[in-house]
Formats: structure tokens, C-alpha cells, sequence
């Protein structure tokens, strides 16, 4: 900052009189004086404010700091809190899910079991080598799983049964003759039986016409519509045989009810785990 300057007059009077010439020609002499002081002051007042301010200012930055790093942890708590929830809440889930098909494992085997009024343990359980355990399986011994269900298909040499007796052996059984519901399942059946005798004998199937409304039914219940399912010939008899050799999809033959034949019995599967 520049110095400010100050100026005085000092007039010298002579003793001795002058002419008016002479008090013309009188010369002013200016002292320069400098306000040492004042910049030196200038300076020292607004390093106080300065300083001043700098106080005041601190404690509002502390603050502001300390809410901010207040900010960042709530905000990394609020994160932390919305994944721990997220993940628990799909561990929740699942276990729900997995508590949801247990029940209704349960369900589907005891509805199986209650359909036994002596339940063959024997049949579905062995102990397990080595162990005192004891491992179930989803069929009886001898009999194939596919999908959810059981089969046994009976290829005994010397017993062959009419449509009715069959029927009453997969009773026994606490089964019935197939009711075929779908390609693979077909598929299925003609893949695992076999050519016996000659080309019109082969395996009884649980479906019938009944000649009252004149419609197939199968053993269930349920109507078999004449354009769907895998027929080779509808004409010759009330009850249906899938035949060995004829073609996988179209296999299905309709015979007399009292022909003898081998048969197919099926099962609802247990299902023991996962």
C-alpha cells in the first residue's frame, strides 16, 4: 500500500521588515511529513480481521467436516443395511421355497403310503451295505422310474391275462395299467417292451371304449380324444394294446377285451429327495 503524505506549512518571519517585493518573494518551505504509523496500522488492522475471521471460521469447518464424514458413514451404513436386507431376504426366500417342496413331498408320499393298507417296506427300502442305514428308493424292486412315475411291464413266459385280470394284478399291486399322457412317455413304454409270440400280441394299456357313449377312456377316468394319441388301428375290439412292432407313434391297436396278453402296470413314484 502506498504511503500517504502530509503537508504543513511553515512560514519563517524576519524580524526585520521587508518590502512588499521582498514578502513576495518570500519562499514557503514545505516540511514532508509521513504518517509513519498509518500503513504500519492499516497492515496490523487487517491481519486482525483476518485473523479475526479465521477464528470465527475454524469451528464452522470443523463442523462441516465432522458432518461430512457423518454423512459418508450413514450413507455406507444405509448401503451396508439395504444388502444385508436384500440377501436375507432372497436367503428367506429360498428357504421358503425349499420348505414349500418338502411339504408337498411329504404330501405326495404319504397320499402313496395311505394307499397301501400294508405298506412293503421291504419292497422300496434295503439297508444300505456296510451300515445299519436304511435307503429308499422311488419304485418297488423291479420296476423303472420315468418322470414321476413307476412301471413294471410283465414279460412272463407262460401268464398272460385278459384286459379285466390284468387290471386286477396292477390293483394288487396298488398300481394300474398305464394311462399314457405324452410323447416321451410313449416313447418310453415302446423302447422297454418287446416282440413276443407274433405281431398281433403285445402289452395292455389301461384304455377302453365304452360303447354306451361311445367314447376311450382311460383307467383314470379321462377321455382319449380319436385324433390324439398314438393309434395304429381302432377297429377290432373295446381294449387297446401297444404292440412291439408296429411304429413308435403309431402303435396302438384296439383288440378283443378277452385276448390274452402280456400287460403294463404303473405307479405314482415316492420321491425321497431332490
Amino acid at each position: 500500500m502506498a504511503e500517504e503524505l502530509h503537508y504543513s506549512t511553515v512560514v519563517f518571519k524576519n524580524p526585520i521588515v521587508s518590502s512588499p517585493k521582498e514578502k513576495k518573494e518570500e519562499e514557503t518551505e514545505y516540511a514532508e511529513v509521513k504518517a509513519k504509523g498509518s500503513a504500519v496500522t492499516q497492515r496490523n488492522c487487517a491481519t486482525a480481521v483476518d485473523e479475526k475471521s479465521a477464528l470465527h471460521s475454524q469451528p464452522f469447518r470443523g463442523a462441516a467436516v465432522c458432518l461430512g464424514l457423518l454423512c459418508a458413514l450413514l450413507v455406507s451404513a444405509i448401503i451396508g443395511l439395504c444388502v444385508y436386507f436384500s440377501t436375507t431376504n432372497r436367503r428367506l426366500e429360498v428357504e421358503k421355497e425349499n420348505v414349500s417342496r418338502e411339504r408337498d413331498r411329504l404330501k405326495w408320499n404319504l397320499q402313496l403310503i395311505f394307499q397301501f393298507d400294508d405298506f412293503p417296506v421291504k419292497k422300496y427300502c434295503s439297508h444300505k451295505v456296510g451300515t445299519g442305514e436304511r435307503v429308499c428308493n422311488s419304485c418297488q424292486d423291479g420296476w423303472m422310474l420315468f418322470q414321476s412315475s413307476c412301471y413294471l411291464i410283465v414279460q412272463l413266459e407262460a401268464q398272460w391275462k385278459t384286459w379285466t385280470e390284468s387290471q386286477q394284478y396292477c390293483k394288487q399291486e396298488n398300481a394300474d395299467l398305464p394311462v399314457i399322457g405324452s410323447q416321451a412317455e410313449q416313447e418310453f413304454i415302446h423302447n422297454h417292451t418287446k416282440e413276443y409270440y407274433d405281431d398281433y400280441h403285445g402289452y395292455w394299456i389301461g384304455l377302453t371304449h365304452k360303447a354306451e357313449d361311445d367314447k376311450w377312456l382311460w383307467v383314470n377316468g379321462s377321455h382319449q380324444n380319436l385324433m390324439d394319441g398314438f393309434w395304429n388301428s381302432q377297429i377290432g375290439g373295446n381294449c387297446v394294446l401297444t404292440i412291439p412292432k408296429n411304429a413308435p407313434l403309431a402303435n396302438w391297436n384296439a383288440v378283443s377285451c378277452n385276448m390274452q396278453n402280456r400287460w403294463i402296470c404303473e405307479s405314482r413314484a415316492f420321491i425321497w429327495s431332490d
